[in-house]
């Protein structure tokens, strides 16, 4: 079973290593030394050759010893957001704490540390197994670079889980958004704004009466939202803006429903910029697949058993976020969420209760079970 001892050691251990965004590798090389010690044999892809970084994510298959048992995949990503490097931890009444001078780096040192605890539980329990694949990915904190830019050949199992989520143990992230990125350019027309402003065509006030005209911005509804989150316009306080340039993040829950709002909205902005006299352009990126894995699936049924089978009670939920899982599932591959106790991620008040770093371990190591019994 897992050492409680051993995987709190190990975590510290894991996020006092520097390990920012696109450079990870030094995370990477402790984590497959550690994996060669437990007698397997890991791989490094090149997607660093892609996104920038100095390492690729980290991948190992660990063959069963149960043939039928479907074969299952986790994933963690090695990055922490800054400030991250050389985290010192603080252990107090059962909690771990940051020195609060770097964030504490369980996002996602829960889910690597769970990880190599339970393989090697696994062997030392000899405990009945499936195929089991291992991903530690590189990047996830910008974009999931790691995954977007993964070879998806290398995947070779039946489904898989995050283990990436805050909230309590027992939380399963079923459905998630698809996400649109949209960079709209407005042009108008230059002017002196002193002299001849009759003469020019405001790019900024086109943008303004243009987004005024939107019926509802933020929370549209349960599934569905829109933000435009960045603006830029303007060459001089004495120039008629001839250019602006904003972006809408536009995601939800439901496709049809989403590809309905893009059309609409980008309908509706373009009609009120030419009938002011100015020009309209945009591009889409799909920056995002959906998470939509459904509640009867092997995937969550496993999950939900497990969490039980270790006292905690499974809690079916949806995101308004992205995580890597969206991309697994884009690949193909069913993939939940799964909570890992993490609290105040992305601050340096983070923090992670003791109980539910075993707890992550545990119930990895119920669902490894327990897809070996069915």
């Amino acid at each position: 079973m897992v050492n409680e001892d051993r995987i709190i050691n190990e975590f510290i251990e894991l996020v006092s290593v520097p390990c920012p965004s696109k450079g990870e590798k030094e995370e990477a090389e402790l984590i497959m030394s550690k994996l060669r010690a437990l007698g397997l044999e890991p791989l490094m892809d090149d997607v660093h050759l892609k996104t920038g970084g100095n390492c690729g994510n980290v991948w190992v298959y660990i063959k069963g010893n149960v043939p039928h048992a479907p074969v299952l995949f986790f994933e963690a990503h090695m990055d922490s957001v800054v400030p991250s490097t050389g985290t010192h931890v603080v252990r107090k009444d059962g909690v771990l704490y940051s020195d609060g001078t770097t964030t504490l780096g369980g996002d996602d040192k829960v889910g690597v540390a769970s990880m190599l605890e339970v393989i090697r539980a696994l062997q030392e329990d000899n405990l009945p197994h499936g195929d089991i694949q291992l991903c530690f990915t590189v990047s996830e904190e910008i974009g999931c670079l790691g995954v977007v830019n993964l070879d998806k050949s290398w995947i070779k199992a039946d489904f898989g889980y995050c283990l990436d989520a805050d909230g309590e143990i027992g939380g399963i992230t079923y459905a998630a958004p698809k996400l649109y990125d949209i960079d709209v350019t407005i042009t108008g027309k230059a002017a002196h704004a002193g002299m001849e402003p009759e003469k020019g065509i405001n790019a900024i006030m086109l943008a303004a009466a243009a987004l005024s005209k939107l019926p509802a911005y933020g929370r549209l509804d349960a599934e569905t939202t829109m933000n435009i989150g960045v603006f830029h316009a303007g060459q001089g306080r004495n120039i008629v803006c001839p250019e602006a340039k904003f972006t809408i993040d536009m995601r939800s829950l439901n496709e049809g429903k989403l590809e309905k709002l893009k059309k609409e909205t980008l309908e509706l902005l373009e009609k009120e910029v030419v009938a002011q006299g100015g020009q309209f352009k945009y591009e889409i990126t799909d920056s995002c697949p959906a998470v939509c894995v459904s509640k009867d699936h092997a995937c969550i049924q496993l999950a939900e058993k497990a969490a039980r089978s270790i006292g905690r009670e499974p809690q079916l939920l949806t995101s308004g976020g992205c995580s890597d899982g969206n991309f697994l599932c884009g690949y193909d591959l069913p993939c939940a969420v799964l909570a890992t106790g993490m609290s105040n991620i992305h601050t340096t008040s983070e923090f992670l209760k003791e109980d539910d770093l075993y707890a992550t371990a545990q119930w990895m190591y119920a669902i490894i079970k327990e897809a070996a019994a069915k």
